[in-house]
């Protein structure tokens, strides 16, 4: 039995005869009937039976046909497989980040590097700081992006990012000729707080004056602030990304006074290697930190 026989024969099942199967295989009928009566020969019972002037498969080649399916199957998949392998020998950029690039800047700069690297396989995965720690150090991802440094388990940074948080709102709290937004500008006015450390950040922040904020409503992530801020919730203060998505998004963004920092770091382990990929993203993202910050820092 050999693989042009087993070909042969589902030919002529799927296409319905041996004249049909034939011609999908681009050979000739006497061809396909001689596999057919090797085929035959091989399994010890008969395939086709005469009806007319038509063949049919006898019930025994129905039920080979299910066992020659499978195999089948199995090519294809091994094809695929294949395929994955040598997109992955072409090259392969697995990026892990927390929701306030992910949902930011990275679906632009994913789009630019497919276009400047067309056989390089990309893979983005938006997780929390935990999970992306995990995803760099178990190689899930070759590069982390993370708001704080993870320097543990082999892992080490990169590169770094920095830009001042914003203040954003809409029309309804902040006023559209104000230049900046000062702790004392944040009296008295809803606020659109975290759920996460950020918030803890926001209020050591405002201690210097002793400010409170008036929070009515929070949220777990900045994408999600900025919707509820877009809702006319009140205002908040974002990450430079998040508020220059707002912005694009109708919303108003302004500077804060004093300013507060926010700042990305890009992990890798401590073994790896940056393909021009890599250097791309981390040339990107620099970029998009550049044009996100509103305003210089403070002497």
């Amino acid at each position: 039995m050999t693989h042009k026989m087993i070909e042969a024969f589902r030919a002529a099942i799927v296409h319905g005869g041996i004249s049909a199967g034939a011609d999908a295989l681009g050979i000739s009928q006497p061809s396909m009937s001689r596999l057919m009566a090797d085929l035959q020969k091989a399994v010890g019972f008969p395939l086709f039976v005469k009806q007319g002037r038509s063949v049919k498969p006898t019930s025994e080649a129905l039920a080979l046909m299910t066992k020659v399916q499978q195999s089948f199957l199995g090519l294809e998949e091994i094809t695929r497989f294949s395929d994955q392998l040598r997109k992955q020998k072409l090259g392969r950029l697995a990026i892990c980040t927390i929701p306030s690039v992910g949902h930011s800047i990275m679906p632009q700069i994913v789009e630019g590097l497919r276009r400047r690297h067309p056989d390089v396989m990309l893979s983005l995965t938006v997780a929390s700081y935990i999970e992306v720690a995990r995803s760099v150090r178990t190689r899930q991802a070759d590069i982390g992006l993370t708001a704080d440094t993870l320097s543990i388990g082999g892992l080490e940074t990169i590169a770094e990012f920095s830009s001042d948080c914003v203040c954003i709102g809409t029309s309804r709290w902040l006023p559209g000729s104000a230049s900046a937004m000062t702790m004392q500008d944040l009296a008295g006015k809803p606020f659109v707080g975290f759920t996460g450390t950020f918030q803890k950040r926001l209020e050591a922040w405002l201690s210097m004056t002793g400010q409170q904020l008036d929070v009515m409503v929070e949220a777990s992530l900045f994408h999600s602030v900025s919707d509820l801020v877009l809702q006319g919730m009140g205002i908040s203060i974002v990450d430079p990304l998040t508020g220059e998505l707002h912005r694009q998004r109708g919303g108003i963004t302004l500077p804060l006074r004093p300013s507060l920092r926010y700042t990305v770091y890009a992990t890798a382990l401590s073994d790896t290697r940056l393909s021009p990929p890599a250097r791309d993203l981390l040339q990107q993202l620099g970029a998009a930190f550049r044009k996100a910050d509103t305003h210089s820092m403070d002497e």
